[in-house]
């Protein structure tokens, strides 16, 4: 079954509600969590046995001292206090037994600790010129532990602080992915509006020019089966337009007329009578009247006919230009 529009729509609101890539800051904080952890615990338990190792040297250096100073000193153990008391570490405990009797009482006893770590005390038995004797030597915590956590410590701040300022570097990364995204959604949402726009203006524009073409068709069509000559002048009555019956009447082409001052195509004897009719229809602003002949330069012989003119008024300008129909007369007419 296939799913409703509104399951479809949801779907897609609580996709683009999260931002894309956003598993790339998880992953960052996760790993980076769990690195830290990993590298702090081994870098911790590597510090705990190199202090382990250390403690074990400066356990072996107390027993060579010992050794070196019961030799010179022929076993005197009270001359060994002043020595041992400056080669002593910090955080370390010395002592010394005699096994050649039953005593609790120590020999020498140097050093203090805090936090006895007892599992990690070293012994040494000593035997010179048959006076035995065990060196035993105490850490504290301080000594073994704490370089482990100090190290574990600063690794995992350092690494969780990397760690959350990639998390939130990425983060920012995706949220400006996600307002890019949503810009670039809008735009192309704008975009498809403008096309369909210009698309719906492309068809307007060809329905106009259509509409234009045929009316200029019909226009013409209708000035040809009129059987008038139309004609359009300038402000100074020069033809800007001429119908086609111009060819009939005065023996050129519409467009060898163009830019040619009508009154030339009026004969002589009407051309005052021509000029009079444009200035009235000039003063006026209404269609005027007017008998007259007209004859071209290849014509053979006067035309006859009833001129009508109007002017064309511009509210800037004033007169624009005329519009011009002369009907042809029949002949045996007055």
């Amino acid at each position: 079954m296939g799913s409703s529009p509104d399951s479809t729509s949801l779907g897609s609101k609580i996709r683009r509600a999260f931002w894309p890539g956003l598993w790339v800051p998880v992953v960052i904080l996760l790993v980076g969590s769990a690195l830290s952890v990993s590298v702090a615990k081994r870098v911790a338990d590597q510090t705990e046995a190199l202090a382990y190792q250390q403690y074990q040297q400066q356990h072996r250096a107390l027993v060579l001292m010992v050794l070196d100073q019961l030799y010179r000193h022929g076993n005197d153990i009270s001359l060994l206090k002043v020595p041992l008391a400056k080669a002593m570490p910090q955080h370390l405990r010395l002592r010394i037994d005699t096994l050649e009797r039953h005593t609790k009482r120590p020999l020498l006893e140097l050093g203090s600790v805090h936090t006895p770590m007892k599992g990690h005390a070293l012994r040494t038995e000593l035997n010179i010129d048959g006076n035995r004797s065990m060196v035993t030597t105490l850490p504290d915590a301080q000594l073994l532990t704490a370089p482990a956590q100090q190290a574990r410590w600063l690794i995992l701040v350092s690494g969780l602080t990397l760690s959350l300022l990639a998390f939130v570097l990425s983060l920012y990364l995706c949220w400006r992915n996600h307002q890019q995204s949503r810009l670039t959604r809008r735009q192309q949402k704008n975009l498809k509006t403008q096309n369909r726009k210009i698309a719906n203006l492309n068809v307007e524009k060809l329905v106009l020019r259509q509409a234009l073409n045929d009316s200029e068709s019909r226009s013409r069509d209708l000035i040809n089966l009129s059987g008038n000559l139309i004609a359009e002048l300038d402000d100074q009555g020069q033809i800007n337009y001429i119908s086609a019956l111009a060819a009939d009447i005065f023996k050129q082409a519409p467009s060898d007329l163009d830019q040619t001052p009508f009154q030339q195509l009026v004969t002589q004897a009407d051309q005052q009578r021509f000029s009079e009719c444009l200035e009235a229809a000039r003063a006026d602003h209404d269609i005027t009247r007017a008998d007259l002949a007209l004859m071209g330069d290849h014509s053979e012989q006067a035309t006859p006919v009833t001129l009508q003119l109007k002017a064309l008024t511009d509210p800037v300008r004033g007169i624009a230009g005329f519009r011009l129909s002369a009907q042809m007369k029949s002949p045996g007419v007055d």
